[in-house]
């Protein structure tokens, strides 16, 4: 008995390293390990940012990760709008979460000091995120295809709510850490609002119990992962300071200019996380010049999704791109530009007909 155990997980590692390492590439980088000029990864002024909005240059890249787990899921919300989540791709996202990681880690590397603290914070969640597509991947893959009607066909009301469930769970992260999304809420109207008879029962069964089962596994581990992160870090500051060349003509929610100084430029608090990226956008159409972000002059990161031939020109690099599986043809492209070059970066790709997904606040 004790040999049949030995084999069987001899079996299901080199199961697990073959998946790994036989796999059609899912990020394709630049020819250098580290694309981004020297010369803009160094602060050369002294900010004018308050101190403690002042956030270290290697945080625009670090953050990557983190964004890129609402990036996967804002992936699977939307197919989820035409078929069941049993066709979505799941491990393609688990190979690119890691390389991503990976290209981001190659660039700072040398750099800046180390930042094992936040490394450390990446790793986990990778990890925790590997673990859950994992077994999601595994289990849709056997049970769900079972159980599924048709090609992906939505015919229950339980995938139904699952594309609702999926689309609000975006709509909260955008704005606020994952773990601040109300699970519970979720699973109480899957139980009280989500007819129990219908056709294909098998599959309403199916699709209850497995719904059901990750709602709850994620408010458990939601709760454990917001008492860890309060721990660690305090509350996350919602707001972030931007030094620009003028002031943004318009009403701009939930921006304050703080203070003008004589050449015109302004210090301004903006919004952090999902609000900055429309911010950003709105200003650089205005041609308004960014000189400083939360505290930092040098390279910033931006994610954006456009065709897989297109190549940034001007001031601005490619770290990576990653092929969106749902979307043939498209890439995410994951581009680098000096903070006084982000509003013409910015113009140049809607010009080029990309969408923005997120300007990277450091």
């Amino acid at each position: 008995m004790r040999r049949l155990y030995v084999i069987s997980w001899s079996l299901a590692l080199i199961a697990a390293a073959c998946f790994w390492y036989v796999r059609p590439a899912t990020t394709f980088r630049s020819t250098e390990r580290a694309p981004v000029p020297k010369d803009w990864l160094q602060n050369v002024a002294k900010p004018l940012t308050p101190a403690e909005h002042i956030r270290t240059p290697d945080q625009t890249y670090l953050t990557y990760p983190e964004w890129f787990l609402v990036f996967g899921p804002a992936e699977y919300a939307e197919s989820m709008r035409t078929r069941t989540a049993t066709r979505f791709p799941l491990t393609t996202h688990i190979h690119q979460a890691w390389e991503s990681y990976a290209a981001v880690s190659d660039q700072i590397a040398g750099t800046y000091p180390p930042n094992d603290e936040y490394n450390t914070m990446i790793k986990v969640i990778n990890t925790s995120s590997t673990f859950e597509f994992g077994i999601k991947a595994a289990y849709e893959e056997v049970i769900g295809r079972i159980t599924d009607v048709g090609p992906g066909t939505i015919a229950t009301e339980e995938d139904r709510f699952a594309a609702r469930f999926a689309q609000e769970y975006i709509d909260v992260i955008y704005y606020v850490p994952w773990y601040e999304f109300d699970f519970i809420k979720q699973t109480k109207t899957l139980w009280s609002e989500v007819p129990w008879f219908g056709a294909h029962p098998l599959r309403k069964l199916e699709r209850r119990f497995f719904l059901t089962s990750e709602l709850l596994t994620k408010a458990v581990y939601g709760w454990a992962n917001k008492q860890a992160a309060l721990f660690a870090y305090g509350k996350p500051l919602m707001v972030t300071y931007v030094v620009l060349d003028r002031a943004p003509s318009g009403k701009m929610e939930g921006v304050t200019i703080k203070q003008t100084y004589p050449d015109g430029s302004v210090l301004a608090e903006w919004p952090r996380y999902g609000p900055f990226t429309p911010l950003a956008i709105e200003t650089a159409r205005q041609g308004v010049a960014f000189r400083e972000i939360a505290g930092n002059r040098t390279a910033t990161l931006i994610s954006a999704v456009g065709p897989a031939d297109w190549q940034p020109t001007g001031k601005a690099v490619s770290l990576f791109s990653q092929p969106i599986p749902t979307k043939p043809g498209q890439c995410r492209w994951a581009i680098a530009t000096p903070v006084a070059n982000l509003h013409t970066t910015l113009k140049r790709m809607a010009a080029d007909g990309l969408t923005v997904e997120h300007v990277f606040d450091f």
